[in-house]
């Protein structure tokens, strides 16, 4: 039996995208990851995790977010406050186009200089006339490319590091290059 078109995955993407014309995105919502050609993800530059393999779960104001194979112990320190916070960005009063620079920015940062754990200040957005953008935004910023490859997990921070107004963001260690 013979494959028809609609049913290649090239196929359903132009039908997809052939019925979204029009249509535009809501304003605070991230772009969807691309897939190449073929359905394929690209795996991430590095070698790590794929931004598509993050898993986020809420529950109620609390996130969580992990890549496959991250241990739940280092989950359950991370929720806990027991990692020691080496660098905390504050995205308060920013607009969401300047936040996620400075998101961006600060995990950068903070992963050249070999930092693993980093809070990330974004506030529950109760005073805020549109509620809580930033932290609506942060898991789908934290997803996006490069920022992903270096992500290992990210959770609602416990009470004295700002709860729910704050991520704690649990960074993979750098990779040292081979001596060859």
């Amino acid at each position: 039996m013979r494959r028809g078109a609609s049913d290649e995955p090239n196929g359903d993407r132009e039908i997809f995208e052939q019925a979204m014309r029009g249509v535009e995105r809501l304003p605070g919502r991230p772009e969807p990851p691309r897939r190449p050609p073929g359905g394929r993800r690209r795996p991430a530059s590095d070698g790590s995790p794929a931004a598509a393999s993050l898993r986020v779960t809420r529950d109620g104001e609390r996130l969580t977010g992990h890549v496959p194979g991250v241990a739940p112990r280092q989950i359950a320190a991370l929720r806990a406050g027991e990692l020691p916070v080496e660098l905390t960005v504050d995205l308060h009063g920013f607009p969401e186009a300047e936040a996620r620079g400075a998101l961006r920015d600060g995990l950068r940062r903070a992963r050249r200089a070999g930092l693993r754990c980093v809070r990330v200040i974004h506030g529950r957005g109760l005073r805020s006339p549109a509620g809580p953008v930033l932290k609506e935004a942060l898991p789908g910023w934290l997803a996006e490319p490069p920022v992903a490859s270096w992500i290992l997990a990210f959770v609602s921070a416990p009470p004295r590091f700002g709860g729910t107004g704050a991520t704690l963001v649990l960074l993979q260690r750098r990779r040292k290059a081979a001596n060859l």
